[in-house]
Parts: structure tokens; C-alpha cells; sequence
């Protein structure tokens, strides 16, 4: 990646090309050079709610992910998974990265994502 546009770009593609998708809108999105932060919604197709959150730059041609959060609702409202990186569960080996599962919202250790990571687990566990 060159800049924040060009990620930003590449994540909208990814998102219109992503079969599991109905609609989707951007909430806010910001980028000046290398810096960015985009918010958005998708609606998928089994009806479920996907929120995304992600703040990055572009260090060396990579996209280095800094803050993010990603909230997977049912289509009830009752949450699926939430993965974030916020500093509230230090007692997790992957701290502070970390996923919230289902609706009691169990906390386990998970690796750093990206919103690409995302889309695609999604729509692997969609399918």
C-alpha cells in the first residue's frame, strides 16, 4: 500500500466483492497521507449486523492495524463475536488483543486482526 486512500479503496473492494454482503454504508471514514480510520456497517445476508471499526497507517508500504474493533451481531441483536484490541483484559495471553464469543460474551486469546481478516472469517463461517 502506498497511502490511506489506496488501503481504504482496497477495503471497499473487498467489501462490495464479498458475496455475504446485502448493503453496507460508510460512517466515517478519514485519511491524510499514510494515516486513516474507517467506520462502517455491513448487513449480510443471513441478517446479521457487522461493525467495523479500524485505525491505521502505512509504514513501509504495510498496513500496520493500531486500534480496531469488530462487532459481529445476530440478527436479534445478540452478539456473535467482538474482537478487539482495548486494554481491559490484561490476563489474556494475547493482550490486548482479544475476541468476545457469544452472547455471554466469553473473552479468549486471539491474534491481531485487520478488517480483511475479518471479512473473510466472516464469510468462511457464513458459508
Amino acid at each position: 500500500m502506498k497511502n490511506a486512500a489506496e488501503y481504504l479503496g482496497r477495503i471497499k473492494a473487498l467489501i462490495v466483492l464479498n458475496n455475504q454482503v446485502l448493503r453496507w454504508e460508510v460512517v466515517r471514514e478519514e485519511q491524510q497521507g499514510n494515516i486513516g480510520l474507517f467506520r462502517c456497517r455491513l448487513r449480510l445476508l443471513d441478517g446479521s449486523l457487522l461493525e467495523m471499526f479500524e485505525y491505521f497507517h502505512i509504514e513501509a508500504e504495510e498496513v500496520q492495524v493500531t486500534k480496531y474493533s469488530f462487532h459481529w451481531y445476530d440478527a436479534d441483536g445478540t452478539l456473535r463475536k467482538r474482537w478487539d484490541n482495548a486494554a481491559h483484559h490484561p490476563e489474556i495471553s494475547t493482550f490486548p488483543h482479544h475476541v468476545h464469543v457469544g452472547a455471554d460474551a466469553r473473552v479468549l486469546p486471539h491474534e491481531p486482526i485487520s478488517a480483511e481478516k475479518v471479512l473473510a472469517s466472516v464469510a468462511e463461517e457464513l458459508l
